[in-house]
């Protein structure tokens, strides 16, 4: 009968446990998508600014191309 009866305290922590874990605060909900946004935001301009010069590297060659 003892034995039994620590199996259930047990099972009863662990649950505990799980509700403390799940939790997340306000500041870690808002910080995550802020942090991914900041990211790609960088990411997406420095993939602008590469097909910019591309573009310009593309026109300075037509140009002298054209030049010749």
């Amino acid at each position: 009968m003892s034995v039994q009866g620590k199996k259930v305290v047990r099972i009863g922590a662990g649950q505990v446990r799980r509700r403390n874990n799940s939790c997340v605060s306000p500041k870690a909900l808002y910080a995550r998508p802020m942090a991914l946004r900041q990211l790609y935001t960088d990411a997406g301009s420095l993939i602008r600014r590469g097909q910019q010069e591309a573009r310009e590297a593309a026109a300075a060659a037509a140009q002298t191309e054209n030049s010749r």
